[in-house]
């Protein structure tokens, strides 16, 4: 410990005599004092300056980074806005998908039903037909005498009523029980349910079911 306090105190008065030694010849203590005073100035210009280069590159590349944060920003809202364009034209086209697959199969379910109508008028005209030939037979059959007049208005009647009967039956049940949306099916007053066709189930809702063959 003593040694490094001599160390320290010979310093001291090594400084001592420099100093006196300068001011013994003032003008090369001037030129000390001169070249101490460049140096501190020179040290602080070059401290402020590269201070001043730090902060400048240290902003610049706030800048940089600033712009680049504004670049990709600019981006993901392009690519948000594309994606929200594709997800509306995915929607439209979904609700056109839709709406044409309802429309066909209401299309299917509506030639369907006149189909079948048409196939159970032409049923019924062949019917009527076939009333009418039995009824020239049976007049012809009486008007020659084979047959007595009460048996031929007994069978007139009687073909009449059949033919008639089916007529109307066919009108009643077309106007009042079948379901207005498939041939095939007849719906309930009481409840609103709709029957299966012969030989056929029914799966789900009375709104959604679907009849499945055995």
């Amino acid at each position: 410990m003593s040694i490094a306090k001599d160390i320290v105190d010979l310093q001291d008065i090594e400084k001592i005599q420099y100093l006196q030694t300068l001011q013994s010849d003032p003008a090369q203590y001037s030129a000390f004092v001169q070249d101490k005073t460049t140096r501190i100035l020179s040290e602080t210009v070059d401290a402020r300056r590269a201070a001043f280069a730090k902060a400048s590159g240290d902003m610049a590349r706030l800048m940089d980074m600033d712009h680049n944060s504004l670049v990709a920003l600019g981006r993901t809202q392009d690519l948000s806005n594309t994606q929200d364009q594709i997800i509306a034209e995915q929607r439209v086209e979904e609700r056109n998908i839709t709406s044409n697959e309802q429309l066909a199969r209401r299309q299917v379910e509506i030639n369907n039903w006149y189909y079948e109508n048409k196939r159970e008028t032409l049923f019924l005209l062949q019917l009527i037909l076939l009333v009418m030939l039995t009824a020239t037979v049976i007049l012809a059959l009486s008007s020659y005498g084979y047959v007595t007049k009460d048996v031929s208005d007994f069978v007139l009647l009687g073909v009449v009523l059949v033919g008639g009967g089916t007529w109307l039956y066919r009108w009643y049940y077309t106007s009042t029980i079948r379901d207005p949306v498939f041939w095939n099916r007849r719906s309930f007053q009481q409840d609103g349910s709709v029957a299966p066709p012969s030989g056929q189930i029914c799966i789900g809702s009375n709104d959604e079911s679907q009849p499945v063959a055995p």
